[in-house]
């Protein structure tokens, strides 16, 4: 049966449709001077879709198949590449000429005939540690490809020392040591409460792990790191046998579920962990956390109180003196965006500033040009100061017909002031229907971009980025060796 996506509720035709090709573009255009200064390679994952998901597939999109992309910098110039990770499930699915796999994340919608292929997806992040360029889901393990011609190479397991079933998409590097804190939930296969932290040295090997128990069965999505501790949020997105033998997607919103949130030490046991308690909220992605004074930890975050009420960058503050059991938690800025990032050299450190995405509906936007998108579009990237919470937050509008997608962070070449570099993200401009890098310089935001990478075709909406300078990329081949 040819591939035919009409009519199917998540692909109306527009921007967003499957793209299905892989591409390169030596010499990319571009508007503007690229910084002399950025030398690496900016990679970003999106879930692609090969072929027709079931009707009810999971609206997020969450379960197309993983399709890296890398904008490589030398010189002023730049050059584009784009693959499909040629996992296990695409290539069976390629070999059937159909798809073969269910909805999100739930096994008994899968045709028979794959019970016992991995159905990993690899579509969510991407990250360079230990030698290898690593791309994840976290329902599974890892592959890992070429940095440099994104070829796939395998499924990795930490040298046979992973243990666990699945592997999260968001490990922590921590800039100090270069270990990696990585985890997996639902450790022990579908519907476990198991979680698995593991710490992985700088040359990649597994040196320590801890095995706990979730509080109930809920997501846990992504954690966070303190030069002390690592904090696991479990939120009220839940799952159960009896939802997925019904054939739907894995994860239901469930309000009435507290968020629980534990505080292991890093050189501790799984008998260490001290779990906190507060209200349902809605939120996947968290930004930093750090020790604080007085025994206590702290970790910013995108956060909703209710599943669709709008987002805001909160403070969580946990006091491991205290022989209460809940967090305290306050607004530290008003930007409305989910996906909020930082400069990573001081991840797991105290810090001052925080980028993301922001809705402004008092900025213009052409429906007439753009489509009917208007409130509904990232329009700009903020600049957040935690260090003065009610001062102007710095802006960098994108234009009247773009959205933006997640931001990274690219560090000045030469500094070390934290939040001395780059912002740069995917714009996707609706009125040309194709996609575009900005650059700002994350100093003067509100003085727009000093780049932009024209891309000659659209790509969909990215999951998430990471930036990795040709230094980092060289260092740990050498070591790697």
């Amino acid at each position: 049966m040819a591939v035919d996506f009409r009519g199917h509720p998540m692909f109306a035709p527009g921007f967003n449709s499957p793209t299905r090709f892989e591409a390169d573009v030596y010499d990319c255009e571009v508007w503007g001077q690229i910084p002399s200064d950025i030398e690496g390679t900016f990679y970003r994952v999106q879930c692609d879709f090969a072929y027709r998901p079931p009707m009810n597939e999971w609206p997020t999109g969450f379960n197309g198949d993983g399709h890296v992309s890398a904008f490589r910098f030398a010189n002023g110039s730049v050059d584009f590449k784009a693959r499909y990770v040629k996992t296990e499930r695409l290539m069976t699915e390629r070999k059937a000429r159909k798809r073969l796999w269910g909805v999100y994340r739930n096994p008994y919608t899968d045709d028979p005939s794959v019970a016992n292929i991995d159905r990993g997806a690899a579509n969510t992040h991407i990250y360079w540690h230990g030698g290898k360029m690593i791309v994840l889901k976290e329902d599974s393990l890892p592959y890992y490809i070429d940095p440099h011609s994104l070829e796939t190479l395998g499924r990795w397991d930490f040298y046979g020392k992973w243990k666990a079933t699945s592997m999260s998409a968001h490990p922590k590097i921590d800039p100090m040591t270069g270990e990696m804190i990585a985890y997996g939930y639902q450790a022990k296969g579908i519907l476990s409460k198991d979680i698995a932290v593991y710490t992985v040295n700088p040359q990649g090997h597994i040196v320590k792990d801890v095995w706990l128990q979730s509080p109930y069965l809920g997501i846990i999505h992504d954690i966070a790191i303190t030069q002390k501790h690592v904090i696991i949020p479990v939120i009220s997105r839940t799952t159960s046998e009896a939802r997925l033998k019904s054939g739907e997607p894995m994860w239901e919103w469930q309000g009435d579920l507290p968020t629980m949130v534990g505080i292991l030490p890093r050189d501790g046991e799984a008998r260490d962990v001290r779990w906190f308690k507060g209200p349902s909220r809605n939120t996947l992605h968290f930004l930093n956390a750090s020790d604080g004074p007085n025994n206590t930890v702290t970790m910013e975050l995108p956060v909703s109180d209710e599943e669709r009420s709008p987002s805001q960058i909160k403070r969580w503050t946990f006091n491991l003196s205290s022989k209460n059991d809940a967090f305290g938690e306050e607004v530290v800025s008003r930007s409305n965006g989910v996906l909020a990032r930082m400069d990573d050299r001081y991840l797991s450190l105290p810090y001052r500033y925080g980028f993301v995405g922001h809705n402004d509906p008092e900025k213009p936007y052409d429906t007439a040009a753009g489509g009917n998108r208007a409130g509904r579009v990232t329009n700009c990237y903020k600049r957040f100061d935690l260090a003065n919470p009610t001062a102007p937050e710095s802006t960098f509008f994108v234009g009247n017909v773009q959205s933006l997608q997640e931001a990274g962070f690219i560090p000045r070449k030469g500094s070390t002031a934290e939040g001395d570099g780059y912002v740069v993200g995917i714009a996707s401009n609706y009125a040309e229907m194709a996609s575009e890098l900005h650059i700002v310089d994350a100093q003067r935001m509100e003085e727009g971009a000093v780049a932009v990478v024209k891309l000659p075709f659209r790509l969909r909406s990215g999951t998430h980025v990471n930036w990795f300078s040709s230094d980092d990329l060289e260092a740990q081949k050498a070591e790697n060796v």
